[in-house]
């Protein structure tokens, strides 16, 4: 646990939840839909292993298993992801790159989110323990929503933010201070759960009490552990620090 956490526990009123690897098992849904993207433009390219090194240059090794702590996979926006690959020199003469990996990663049917627990029952929980519940996503807003609905759990969160909302990006602070400013609480009442290094540092640049870290997305525990206050197996632990 880190030193100097503002409020603490005690002074929690509001949760704030990322998505992707927090609520939603990341490698079930998301590797999932990077994988099967990369392996339609290594199948347009004609050329041999051409998935595996897009997701290699991304910060994921096939062979490992493992992503590098800055690896975009894990925080980027699915439009800059799509960008990225899209500009790669063995897709050049290949149209609508970026559009047929972006439908890739929208098809909710062909990568139905995973849970990463009984999500119903634990926001009913919190909910009823009278905590104000919120997501912010580097989804896009539409998306969370229709993943909120689809996981059982849109009728007990009062806010829902994406990369496109209008707030500005992780690690930026914005979506966590349009959280509190959206539910009437104090930053120094909140505590952010996420997956990844740029949600931990939106708590801190939002001066939320608490940082909390899952091990339910791509990164490990020792890229975490610095700069959480907390790290916690799923966020179906998340009861254990109230």
């Amino acid at each position: 646990m880190r030193a100097g956490v503002v409020g603490g526990v005690s002074a929690i009123r509001a949760i704030l939840f990322d998505k992707d690897g927090t609520l939603i098992d990341f490698r079930s849904t998301w590797l999932a839909a990077y994988r099967g993207a990369a392996a339609e433009l290594e199948e347009l390219s004609g050329r041999a292993g051409l998935g595996c090194l897009l997701l290699l240059r991304s910060g994921y090794d096939e062979v490992s298993d493992r992503f590098t702590p800055e690896s975009p996979l894990l925080w980027a926006t699915n439009r800059e992801i799509a960008a990225r690959w899209a500009e790669s020199p063995e897709l050049a003469g290949i149209d609508d790159t970026a559009q047929r990996i972006q439908r890739h990663f929208s098809d909710s049917e062909r990568y139905p989110p995973q849970a990463t627990g009984d999500l119903p029952v634990l926001f009913n929980r919190l909910e009823a323990s009278g905590l104000v519940l919120g997501i912010a996503t580097m989804d896009s807003e539409t998306k969370g929503r229709s993943t909120a609905a689809a996981l059982g759990i849109d009728r007990h969160v009062r806010f829902i933010a994406g990369a496109d909302s209008g707030y500005g990006e992780k690690p930026g602070p914005g979506m966590a201070q349009a959280f509190c400013s959206a539910v009437g609480v104090d930053p120094a009442q909140v505590m952010v759960v996420g997956d990844t290094h740029a949600d931990l540092h939106m708590a801190r640049n939002a001066g939320c009490a608490l940082a909390v870290a899952v091990l339910t997305g791509g990164a490990g525990r020792d890229v975490l552990a610095p700069l959480a206050d907390h790290v916690l197996a799923s966020v179906m632990e998340v009861e254990t620090l109230l």
